[in-house]
């Protein structure tokens, strides 16, 4: 089986991409808006506005993830064709 350089750049572009998701996605979700509010439920200091703000930080994070991810393809298919 040959491999091209192209085929090679291609891969690791999209397993970055991945990886990246992976980090900023998973990583970054579960250590910083849920640790915030599994604290404050250890605390009882637990309200509406931490757990929306949580949500929020949540909802940023998975964009950017999946501007990441994005990115990732994109540079994937770039090398491809």
């Amino acid at each position: 089986m040959k491999f091209t350089w192209k085929a090679v750049a291609a891969l690791l572009c999209y397993a970055l991409g991945v990886l990246g998701w992976c980090y900023v996605g998973g990583y970054m979700i579960l250590t910083k808006p849920l640790k915030t509010l599994v604290v404050a439920y250890l605390a009882r200091e637990l309200t509406i506005g931490k757990v929306l703000v949580a949500a929020i930080q949540a909802f940023i994070y998975l964009s950017l993830a999946g501007g990441v991810w994005c990115i990732g393809y994109m540079l994937s298919n770039h090398f491809k064709e």
